[in-house]
């Protein structure tokens, strides 16, 4: 290395990169969090137990999302935006939660048909992941819009318990 040239590395990382180190953390557990609902909401239950029937569904999703926002003192505005956001989000999977179960039927038919026809059960396999993948457009789309209507201290607050709460695996009380 030649002695005049400069040496010097600063030690402060550039705005940039932290910006973009930020959302390389923000933008997977946003797009785990909305994959994760949209599954429950597609689903019902994951699979376990009996579905809950859409009453149900609402009544814990907007529990879930008075937790949320009382973690973050949203205020009362930012409640009425969130809460319609999810409204309509709601509204708009309630149709892919009904093609959800014609397809739970169709692959039930599927497998009890002697012999299984493996053609028909991959064309139910695609469906049921262009199903999941509108579920979960519709929440992501969700989420973006509500956190738009977050400031960037409550978006990390909600993250900050994500990560609190990685681990700790389903059930309730998780956001208490």
């Amino acid at each position: 290395m030649d002695a005049n040239q400069d040496t010097h590395v600063s030690a402060q990382p550039r705005t940039g990169r932290r910006r973009w180190r930020w959302l390389l953390a923000v933008v997977p557990v946003t797009l785990a969090v909305g994959i994760g609902a949209a599954t429950y909401a597609v689903a019902g239950s994951f699979g376990f137990g009996p579905a809950a029937s859409p009453e149900q569904r609402k009544e814990m999703m907007e529990r879930k999302l008075d937790r949320a926002l009382g973690l973050v003192k949203a205020t009362d505005s930012q409640r009425t935006a969130i809460k319609a956001i999810f409204a309509r989000a709601f509204a708009e999977l309630a149709p892919i939660h009904q093609e959800k179960r014609r397809l739970h039927d169709d692959f039930a038919a599927a497998f009890a048909a002697d012999p299984v026809d493996r053609a028909a059960v991959e064309k139910l396999r695609t469906q049921t992941t262009a199903l999941l993948d509108r579920g979960s457009q519709v929440l992501s789309k969700a989420l973006l819009d509500a956190a738009g209507v977050l400031t960037v201290e409550q978006r990390k607050t909600l993250i900050d318990r994500l990560h609190e709460l990685h681990g700790r695996g389903h059930g309730p009380g998780r956001w208490q």
